[in-house]
């Protein structure tokens, strides 16, 4: 197909428009009310009996468009500082589902919930949603939302006011929603997207008001309206968040640190009716999770979650291109300002560099134009080098002060469409790497929404200095899909070209450029209920990959996946995957020019859960693959339960393991000892057993404090059997190297541990503001003794010297309006 009919088929598909009429959308008329509504979970104010009743809910599942088996009943009033929302649930008292959790954490509870589109363009929103014992969790959507609540920015904390009263016969929430957790425009009279959905766990049901239909992708965009809302006005937005903290650190041998008192802000403040400013000033981490950490023997980086809530809430925006790792910020890059003399080694480096504040401006106009601007700061951070042949000790640094700034331009379109225009760029001091990439994407529906044309266009650029000449590297990559997503048969296809100079490392995150990927999809999708499941999917896809420099193919593969919900509300899945043919490897080896080939694999896989509802509720999974020329054969098991004690405290444990044996790997490089050449690349046949063991415990008192527990042991053991050579010809060949030391240790074995306790106790003592009590315990091991068994293994672990930190940490929650009301008052 040449690029011109490619070109009119591209124009058609967005172009197109639908025949079949849309379905009209519910809809309500605001009523204001100038009564006080108190919000304590009665509805005894009279001004509700005014307020249109909104009922008639919609199943989501498991019977999706079939009208929901128990009753709800929903009111909504306004006046001129929030939204007040009161429902009533009908639902027998021994029938509800009431679980304390934390916030942000709905559980296994029944609950209501509430979704805004102010801007009524089905792309952007607020989430909040209350469970039966009053834990409030909100979340914003972006491009149009999904169904699960879970998805999209549920890092975002807004404060509003939420109460719960059950009776015998239904249950009754009230909720006061400030105008300043919403944005929205200034027009006289406005019309707001706006949905409510109810889960009833004693029949495993969702509902909503305005019917959303899981053929149909996007949920904001299947919301309803409420009308007329009139003569409102954005509210001064401005919130502090001060904090101070404590952190006590304990290292074995170096005993215990004195308390280090750290304070700050977090700073949130409208510059205007959309637009929001938020800073944090001498920001404080101390109390993050820790990371999962793993013996990572692949030849790319390992990608960790984002723990630092400044970097979690209100990003979403920032990586709509998939160019913004948060995690880079304070991390450390290998810069030098200088190049070290022969003699000089490195003898410490830091892992992380402070961050001196950050901040982020996102908004949106009532053009529906969303902007988003990010800038962080980070000190230099200083190496110790050591003069070998002297003994000296000094500083070089290392990362110099740097720079890191996100600019996007989000359009939104009509039929939930919408472009975007994105930057980042990284500037470093005295001569430091300096990297720039600037992006455009779209997502374009047809008017039926019943195709979507996305694509990407990217264009990367690094300088680098040394001897204080500059050299550049120039990288781009595109993609272009064309979807059907909607309806029960869905499939598309798409290209995707990634040159071997592409790289947004310095603020993004890409584990390898230099590839063209060529996609296929294809699904079929039964929504309701049929034969022994509820709703079930079968899906195919096929994926070839080729290097871009040079044109050279890598491999192919395809997956088949089939998954579904029985009746009892269990969920049963399997998957079968191969890489027909030989594929080639061309990173693995860690040296340009050397390829490793992989003969043909398969893999399984078969998963299971059962019903969630119940007090104990095990899933688990089981894989096999193999390569049958290598007799390499993959196994890996996955078990977890989970077991609720009484309505307040819940305990999980995850068992994983898995066995690689004969797997081939990169073992290492060996260097001529003369002239410090490459002299061979060795692979090894190898053993690859990991275990994994987590802990998760809660004890919630009530719906503002509780405790929280997570205990994490990861251990990986690798044992070499035979070392072959990689040639530049792609064959693996005998070597005479045996991987021991002069002490005959195989020095490429590997027995890791990584052991981790993180203990929290959470008390929100007044909306917006809490004390956290964190206790960390971190212990690592690495050495050669592979063949320890787990309980000698186990016992070395915790032995072993450990760090041991606790934080405590205060936040307080002022709202300017509240200060200017009381000396108004004054």
């Amino acid at each position: 197909m040449n690029f011109n009919k490619l070109t009119i088929l591209f124009l058609t598909l967005v172009c197109s428009i639908g025949l079949s009429a849309q379905q009209e959308r519910k809809s309500f008329e605001a009523i204001r009310t100038n009564e006080k509504i108190t919000i304590d979970g009665i509805m005894d104010e009279d001004v509700w009996c005014q307020a249109p009743l909104i009922t008639d809910f919609v199943q989501n599942s498991p019977n999706p468009g079939m009208a929901s088996l128990r009753k709800t009943e929903v009111r909504m009033l306004y006046d001129d500082e929030a939204v007040y929302i009161v429902a009533q649930l009908y639902e027998k008292k021994s029938d509800i589902f009431n679980l304390l959790t934390n916030r942000d954490n709905i559980g296994n509870s029944d609950y209501f919930g509430v979704s805004f589109d102010p801007y009524n363009a089905g792309l952007n929103g607020v989430g909040l949603f209350v469970t039966v014992a009053g834990v409030q969790y909100d979340t914003r959507y972006s491009n149009g939302g999904r169904e699960s609540i879970y998805r999209n920015d549920s890092g975002w904390n807004a404060v509003w006011m939420s109460a719960v009263e059950i009776s015998d016969e239904f249950w009754t929430v009230e909720i006061r929603v400030p105008y300043a957790v919403l944005r929205f425009n200034s027009n006289e009279i406005q019309n707001w997207g706006i949905n409510f959905a109810r889960q009833s766990n004693y029949l495993n049901e969702g509902s909503y008001w305005s019917p959303i239909d899981p053929e149909v992708s996007g949920f904001l965009n299947q919301a309803g309206l409420v009308k007329n809302i009139k003569d409102i006005k954005p509210p001064t937005r401005l919130f502090l968040y001060p904090y101070v903290s404590t952190v006590i650190n304990r290292a074995t041998g170096l005993g215990t640190s004195n308390p280090r008192l750290n304070g700050g802000m977090d700073i949130k403040y409208g510059i205007n009716d959309a637009f929001t400013l938020d800073m944090t000033l001498i920001p404080d981490f101390s109390g993050v999770k820790s990371d999962k950490e793993i013996l990572n023997l692949s030849p790319f980086e390992v990608k960790f979650d984002e723990n630092r809530a400044f970097f979690t809430e209100g990003v979403e925006l920032f990586n709509k291109a998939g160019l913004f790792y948060s995690r880079r910020i304070g991390g450390t890059f290998g810069n030098r300002t200088r190049k070290l003399n022969n003699n000089e080694s490195v003898i410490y480096s830091p892992d992380a560099a402070q961050l001196i504040n950050a901040s982020k401006i996102t908004g949106r106009t009532n053009k529906g134009l969303g902007i988003g601007f990010f800038n962080a700061i980070t000190k230099p951070i200083f190496l110790e080098v050591k003069n070998t042949d002297t003994g000296e000790v000094t500083e070089v640094e290392g990362d110099p002060l740097t720079n890191f700034n996100v600019i996007v331009l989000d359009q939104n379109l009509k039929n939930n469409s919408s472009i975007t225009l994105t930057n980042t760029n990284v500037s470093r001091g005295k001569n430091g790497d300096d990297a720039n990439v600037t992006a455009f994407n779209f997502s374009l529906n047809d008017n039926n929404k019943n195709w979507r044309t996305s694509g990407f266009f990217g264009y990367s650029n690094v300088a680098s200095y040394e001897n204080d000449i500059k050299n550049t590297k120039a990288g781009i990559k595109y993609n272009i899909g064309i979807d059907k997503n909607r309806g029960q048969f869905q499939y598309g296809i798409s290209r995707s070209v990634e040159s071997d100079t592409w790289d947004i490392n310095d603020l993004g995150f890409l584990r390898q450029a230099n590839q063209i990927e060529h996609r296929a999809d294809f699904s079929f999708n039964q929504y309701k209920p049929v034969s022994f499941f509820n709703n079930y999917n079968l899906r195919l896809n096929l994926n070839h990959e080729q290097l871009y420099e040079p044109r050279v193919f890598s491999s192919w593969r395809y997956n088949l996946n089939i998954g579904g919900q029985l009746k009892n509300f269990w969920y049963v899945g399997g998957e079968f995957g191969s890489s027909p043919g030989v594929s080639n490897d061309y990173f693995e080896s860690r040296t340009s020019g050397y390829v490793f080939k992989k003969p043909t694999g398969y893999s399984s896989r078969l998963n299971i859960m059962t019903d969630s509802r119940k007090q104990v509720r095990m899933s688990g999974n089981l894989r096999f693959g193999r390569r049958a020329e290598w007799d390499q054969n993959d196994i890996s098991m996955n078990l977890s339960a989970r077991v609720r004690i009484g309505e307040r405290a819940e305990i999980s444990h995850n068992v994983e393991v898995s066995n690689r044996s004969n797997e081939r790997g990169y073992a290492r490089k060996l260097y001529d000892s003369n002239t410090g050449n490459l002299d061979a690349v060795i692979f090894g046949n190898r053993e690859v057993r990991n275990f994994t063991n987590t802990l998760n415990g809660s004890y919630i008192f009530n719906n503002r404090m509780g405790v929280t527990l997570r205990a994490r042991h990861y251990w990986s053991r690798v044992d070499y059997n035979e070392f072959y050579e990689l040639t530049e010809d792609d064959e693996l060949v005998a070597t005479t190297y045996t991987g021991k030391n002069t002490s005959g240790e195989m020095v490429d074995n590997r027995n890791y541990n990584a052991f981790n306790i993180d203990m929290e106790y959470n008390w929100q003592f007044a909306p917006g503001s809490e004390i956290r009590a964190i206790w960390k315990r971190s212990i690592g091991t690495n050495d050669y003794d592979t063949q320890l068994r787990f309980i000698d293994n186990f016992s070395n672990t915790f032995g072993a010297p450990n760090v041991d930190s606790i934080t405590i940490r205060m936040v307080y929650f002022i709202d300017y309006l509240n200060i200017k009301n009381i000396f108004n008052k004054g």
